[in-house]
């Protein structure tokens, strides 16, 4: 290795052990455990990172290449989850990198890496992944290649990804709106659920899923934000009289990774269902609480209840304390729980059936890890449960506690293989009369949908849903046609689009300007790079699709940076082409001198396109405003 590449692998294994708590020669191994490293409990994903060729567990990566790629996860590090799909598109990257060389490792050296090997990374990601999970990945190998330009391991590299970013548009054409909404929960599903939750849920563990089923639908928790939540996670305040009720929560998607508590307030029928709910859940978790306390006071422990840790123990008595029938004791291998023998018969030491517990106790006595050396404990956190409370054949188990898993709500209300779902045991049906059918997260889509139809600002509906930026709601919207041509009325109205039809619009006299947007406005397609306005049932489109190039029926959208990169990548192109296209005029190619026009009709559409963003040339609103005023758009 260089000395670049030496000093980068050297500040990384020093984090490395600081962060992983290990001997630093760990860092070379080919396999990292990275389950320590997760913040919540309620998923049991493999954490494990396997420094090896795509597709295998044991090709180790070349040192050189391994040793940078493990130098990017520690120094730029991110979410457990993230690390391994990160180190996906840098397995998938080494594979490209041998086919470039013909499948000798030895030439590769990191500055030779280039543009070339990106690209057939990205062509061998769109043989095992789809199209918008291998722009995602294309994107994660530039932050890659920026960080290597930036220690100079390598040169800059200038790469744009061939793959478009499918989310961009499809979201909010007719097809992908109507395919949203039929995802939504349906009526029998809603109905279905509150049959359960007040008839069918009697047994105390469809009981507690139903009750977390119950808190989602009036809260729009995602589903780990809701299996997190505190003990005390009920908040009361008034406020001129008025009482209000809220439920504190960790947001589960927060700028920086912070887990701040955050709290979601209620309206009040929302609120008399959340409380009933949350109190049915304390109650039955109420005994698992105690245990966990029990358990955090002793970690390296599992106290038997009422005996002493060096009492002889019956097979009777060890199945009283497991919670299962005695000959199950049989069925535990010797190597984990030694059986002894005298005259008497068979009998078990206690401090071996404690060692036998704590190796199935699992390793983490918390909920989630707040990041600032505190810790949200089991006997803290409200969705807690007795080991396979959940399981219909097995026995529970009344000494060991765990937190309440995503698959273990999730399974309740979807089918996933042999398993049967709520709505199949409980035969709730749609009217077609096949079983219902919802996932956990549709609740979610299902109540910022209520919301968005009965008028409540995006800028709100973002706030109240734990969001950052209000351009992630706009996937929440499920529109209709008609919604949509008033989305772009009113865009156009408060100058938010801006565009040739804008601009006549703020021209006009008030009286004209209303039947001005319904004679003009009667089809909407949402582009990667704005709003076209030009109704294909009428006539062909006669721009050919290149909307910048001076269309009247082309709207921008001020500050959408996703419009404004893609822009700028059409201009990066057609300015390429320009130079090209007068290379081939001045040589005496006549049929260049079209392509010279048509570029540079692009280029000056792209300029006031993207002029929208600057408030005094994004539209003719600013003249339409008093002096001193300034253009919102």
């Amino acid at each position: 290795m260089n000395v670049a590449i030496e000093k980068l692998v050297a500040v990384a294994r020093e984090k490395f052990a600081a962060d992983f708590a290990v001997d630093p020669s760990l860092f070379d191994s080919s396999l990292w455990d990275i389950s320590h490293l997760k913040d919540r409990a309620f998923n049991r994903t493999n954490r494990n990172l396997y420094f090896t060729r795509y597709g295998t567990n044991d090709q180790p990566l070349p040192k050189d290449f391994s040793g940078v790629a493990k130098s990017w996860l520690i120094l730029d590090r991110r979410s457990p989850r993230n690390m391994c799909v990160r180190l996906d598109c840098l397995r998938v990257l080494w594979e490209a990198i041998l086919v470039r060389r013909h499948g000798d490792p030895a030439t590769f050296r990191w500055p030779a890496l280039s543009e070339e090997d990106l690209n057939q990374a990205e062509l061998l990601m769109r043989t095992h992944w789809s199209d918008s999970t291998t722009y995602k990945r294309v994107m994660s190998l530039l932050v890659f290649t920026r960080f290597l330009a930036s220690r100079n391991l390598c040169r800059p590299l200038y790469y744009t990804p061939q793959t478009q970013r499918v989310e961009d548009f499809h979201r909010h054409t007719i097809a992908g709106q109507q395919a949203r909404r039929d995802r939504l929960p349906t009526e029998a599903v809603l109905k279905g659920l509150a049959d359960i939750y007040r008839k069918h849920a009697i047994e105390p563990r469809d009981m507690l899923r139903a009750a977390a089923l119950a808190v989602l639908v009036v809260t729009g928790f995602r589903i780990g934000e809701l299996l997190t939540l505190p003990l005390d996670c009920e908040v009361r305040e008034t406020r001129g009289g008025q009482t209000r009720y809220g439920i504190r929560y960790y947001r589960e998607k927060s700028r920086g990774g912070a887990r701040l508590l955050a709290t979601r307030w209620l309206t009040p029928i929302g609120a008399e269902l959340a409380q009933e709910a949350i109190n049915k859940i304390r109650k039955i978790t109420h005994a698992a609480r105690q245990r966990a306390k029990v358990l955090e006071d002793s970690p390296h422990r599992v106290p038997l209840p009422g005996i002493h840790w060096g009492a002889r123990m019956t097979r009777r008595e060890v199945a009283s304390v497991l919670g299962c029938n005695h000959l199950s004791v049989f069925t535990i291998p010797r190597n984990k729980l030694i059986q002894h023998r005298d005259s008497s018969g068979i009998y078990y030491r206690a401090f071996e059936v404690e060692a036998y517990l704590r190796n199935q106790r699992v390793k983490q006595l918390w909920m989630i890890d707040r990041r600032d050396g505190t810790q949200q404990k089991l006997s803290q956190s409200l969705f807690v449960a007795f080991r396979n409370f959940f399981h219909v054949t097995r026995a529970v188990c009344p000494l060991l506690v765990e937190p309440v898993l995503l698959s273990q709500i999730a399974d309740f209300v979807a089918c996933r293989g042999d398993m049967k779902s709520a709505f199949e045991r409980f035969d709730i049906r749609e009217p077609s009369g096949t079983v219902c059918r919802m996932t956990t997260h549709q609740l979610r889509h299902w109540l910022n949908h209520i919301a968005d139809k009965g008028g409540l600002p995006v800028e709100l509906q973002t706030r109240w849903l734990g969001r950052e930026n209000a351009r992630d709601t706009e996937a929440y919207r499920h529109a209709t046609v008609s919604e949509r041509l008033e989305w772009v009325k009113a865009g156009m109205r408060d100058g938010t689009l801006g565009g040739v039809k804008t601009n006549v619009y703020f021209e006009l006299p008030l009286a004209q300007r209303e039947p001005f947007l319904d004679g003009e406005i009667q089809a909407v397609h949402f582009t990667a790079f704005g709003i076209c306005l030009h109704d294909f049932a009428v006539t062909p489109c006669p721009f050919h699709l290149n909307c910048v190039r001076g269309c009247p029926d082309y709207l921008r959208t001020r500050g959408n940076q996703k419009e404004r990169q893609h822009l700028i990548q059409i201009r990066t192109a057609t300015e390429q082409a320009l130079v090209a296209a007068r290379l081939q005029a001045a040589s005496g190619a006549g049929i260049a001198e079209p392509w010279v026009r048509h570029c540079e009709e692009t280029l000056e559409g792209i300029a006031k396109a993207l002029a929208v963003d600057n408030d005094d040339q994004c539209c003719g609103k600013s003249a339409a405003l008093p002096e001193g005023r300034r253009c919102r758009a």
